[in-house]
């Protein structure tokens, strides 16, 4: 993949959207929507919807909300996503626009499979949340996960781009069950954290207390490549 606003990075993202569009077409409600406008805010910047895009830096932001949660299973949800009751945020981004703006940072779907012993391997991402206020607080996405069980948060590491899938109907997983972030290793997530998390032990894996986050709080998840 060839970074930056360059020919062939265009026609790769342009194909895709074209793709996604005539997905759109397809009945019921479920069915990917049209493909999102790319609009070039200025040399390697974009803007698809709510979300924006730098390739230069490799990374891409979300506006969000916290969720009215205490279980996890997902870090972010779709709007109106049906696993909001048990996800952390929900980012203002469908699933095809989501993708799509990844797409334009160079992860590639045909890295990712799954390991014997079930760890997810391909593109990696870091995660970060900023929580704005009278000082903006920054801080990595592990840390919105907290484990009854062991009393401690999600270790800091890479997640995974997985890139979700389209059905043979032509809709796309991620926005069928809502899901946009998860360690549970669905294949509806769009990104995945490369363990899972407290499989076999629902209820242990909360939102973190310690943070005070409240629902409906705003906040910003930056999605950015590494390597």
């Amino acid at each position: 993949m060839i970074f930056g606003f360059r020919p062939t990075l265009f026609l790769v993202v342009a194909a895709f959207a074209a793709h996604l569009s005539d997905q759109g077409r397809s009945n019921g409600p479920a069915a990917a929507g049209p493909a999102p406008a790319i609009e070039r805010l200025g040399k390697d910047l974009f803007r698809l919807g709510r979300v924006r895009v730098n390739a230069a830096t490799r990374e891409v932001t979300v506006p969000g909300t916290i969720n009215p949660v205490s279980t996890l299973e997902f870090l972010a949800n779709t709007p109106g996503g049906m696993k909001a009751y048990e996800s952390a945020l929900t980012l203002e981004s469908d699933g095809v626009t989501f993708n799509t703006a990844l797409v334009l940072i160079g992860l590639e779907r045909s890295n990712a499979h799954i390991l014997e012993n079930r760890q997810l391997e391909g593109d990696h991402v870091e995660l970060w949340i900023e929580v704005p206020g009278a000082a903006i607080k920054k801080f990595r996405a592990e840390r919105l996960v907290f484990d009854r069980a062991t009393n401690q948060e999600l270790p800091v590491s890479d997640w995974i781009y997985s890139g979700s899938m389209f059905q043979q109907n032509g809709k796309y997983l991620a926005d069928i069950e809502g899901i946009l972030i998860g360690f549970v290793h669905s294949r509806a997530a769009v990104i995945e954290h490369p363990d899972t998390i407290g499989v076999g032990r629902y209820g242990s894996v909360v939102l973190n207390p310690s943070l005070g986050l409240q629902p409906g709080a705003a906040v910003t998840l930056t999605v950015k490549a590494v390597g």
